[in-house]
């Protein structure tokens, strides 16, 4: 047989390059990677300039709903009666929505980027409700994060305008929309971490959409800097064993409070099927009142609300810091189960640092409060994430270094913890 050649049954002979795994690489002329480099850099730009529009303007309707405080990170100010109408009205609006298409709800994170590496797994989900729904839910003060929201968008538009061509664009705009996260990693970690093949076309995608991102103002409109934030090196300034112990701790909390999410979801998911399930999104709307009046640091993505926490301006005690992060991780995991969708990654590392937070205040001659929330953080979204390299490169993006060894023995506890109880794949986020 000649070679690069393979016998297949019934005697066809085809090229090797013909019956080789899809994903792996194949030989690819220079000219034909710098078209669909040029290609995959347009539909990132496409993508990155989606993303900035869609969250100036989420921002925009969020301070004329909720006022200049939340756009700075903290409580809102508009009267209690408000802040219960406006969460309960929408909940009424978002189960007047999904009466009749209870199943026409936006898709997670993950469940997006799935049916972008198979055909087989894309949804039926389409038109303006889904869409619609995730914007009432962010703008209502939902726990909710817009990444969601964002890539779903991004999908529709692209798949529009590249139908029937080389749908690998349309993975390339939601890799330019990723920069949301603040790096230039998220895209390939999370787009293109299945097939080295494609990385080449992620990439320049990725950095055109920051450059598209940039140019519409969208980091401004984020409030994830950490300005004002004190580094602290305890790993290397002697306070190695107090450090690691304290990184160890804070990673089991967060690996315990990622379990806990994802059966708390599972518990939910129980009940979807009660006749009185439809009417769920009111009540979680309530719920959601009740906490901006008791526990304000609850609604909302957290992203905002970052910096002020880290820096002290909430002044809230050992106790209430943690009971904050373990509420918003409940009302996250109710809002995604009830018709309130969106998001878990910005809320998980707002919960994870409130957590880390309370931790330091109780024993803050352990190690400083970058190592605990750094553990916290990384084993709470290393369990939701699923994925160790995703979850690595957001926690160290969002909080910006703070805590970064910490951070990875968190995501590695969790990998392990992942690893011991089977726990298969992770729960749409």
């Amino acid at each position: 047989m000649p070679p690069g050649y393979t016998a297949l049954a019934g005697g066809r002979v085809l090229p090797s390059s013909m019956t080789c795994d899809p994903r792996a690489p194949v030989p690819i002329s220079p000219k034909a990677v710098l078209v669909s480099s040029l290609l995959a850099a347009l539909a990132g730009a496409l993508g990155g300039s989606l993303a900035a529009l869609l969250l100036l303007s989420l921002d925009g309707l969020q301070h004329w709903l909720w006022g200049v405080s939340v756009q700075q990170g903290l409580p809102s100010q508009r009267p209690a009666l408000w802040c219960l109408l406006i969460p309960s009205a929408t909940g009424v609006l978002l189960c007047l929505l999904q009466w009749r298409q209870p199943q026409a709800l936006l898709p997670g994170f993950a469940q997006t980027l799935s049916s972008l590496r198979s055909p087989a797994a894309r949804g039926t989900t389409s038109g303006c409700r889904p869409l619609l729904g995730g914007v009432l839910a962010l703008v209502a003060g939902g726990s909710l994060g817009p990444e969601a929201l964002v890539t779903h968008l991004v999908v529709q538009i692209s798949r529009r305008i590249w139908r029937g061509q080389d749908q690998r664009q349309v993975g390339a705009a939601v890799s330019g929309s990723l920069a949301l996260f603040h790096t230039p990693l998220a895209g390939p970690s999370a787009v293109t971490g299945w097939s080295g093949q494609l990385l080449w076309r992620w990439l320049p995608g990725l950095l055109a959409g920051v450059i598209g991102f940039l140019c519409f103002q969208g980091l401004s409109a984020m409030g994830g800097r950490l300005t004002g934030v004190t580094y602290s090196f305890a790993f290397l300034d002697g306070g190695g064993v107090p450090a690691l112990i304290a990184a160890l701790l804070g990673g089991m909390v967060g690996c315990g409070c990622g379990l806990a999410l994802r059966g708390w979801r599972r518990w939910l998911k129980h009940w979807s099927g009660h006749r009185l399930w439809r009417l769920t999104p009111v009540s979680t709307g309530l719920l959601l009142g009740l906490a901006f009046w008791f526990q304000p640091l609850v609604p909302f993505s957290g992203e905002h609300q970052l910096r002020p926490l880290l820096l002290g301006d909430w002044a809230l005690s050992p106790g209430g810091a943690i009971l904050s992060g373990l509420l918003k991780l409940l009302l996250m995991g109710l809002c995604l189960e009830t018709g309130w969708r969106g998001g878990a990654i910005f809320p998980t590392i707002l919960s994870g640092s409130a957590i880390g937070v309370g931790l330091h205040a109780l024993l803050p001659h352990l190690a400083p409060l970058g190592v605990w929330c750094g553990g916290v953080v990384g084993g709470c979204l290393g369990v939701v994430v699923g994925s160790p390299l995703v979850a690595l490169v957001l926690g160290l993006t969002m909080l910006q270094g703070h805590g970064a060894i910490a951070l990875g023995i968190g995501v590695l506890l969790s990998h392990l913890a992942r690893r011991l109880r089977r726990a298969g794949k992770p729960m749409a986020i």
